[in-house]
């Protein structure tokens, strides 16, 4: 018999929500919490592509607010 594995925290690709995958009797996905499992595939689809923007977006704003080293020698003192 084949042991059951353990239990891991996963992101779902369509909302960003944190769940646990696999949980018995819960209809997630490895990539999809339950909620959004049950989203219609096209719609799954447009919110995984938004949610990757997203984070994106959300990366580079951070790394733009990030002093640089260039951008400090440059300023006087």
């Amino acid at each position: 018999m084949k042991s059951q594995p353990a239990t891991r925290l996963r992101a779902c690709r369509a909302c960003g929500k944190q769940f646990e995958y696999p949980l018995k009797g819960s209809n997630a996905s490895r990539h999809h919490c339950a909620e959004c499992v049950e989203l219609p595939e096209d719609f799954r689809k447009i919110a995984e592509r938004l949610s990757s923007r997203i984070q994106k977006l959300e990366l580079q704003l951070k790394q733009a607010a990030r002093p640089t080293d260039e951008h400090s020698a440059a300023v006087p003192k």
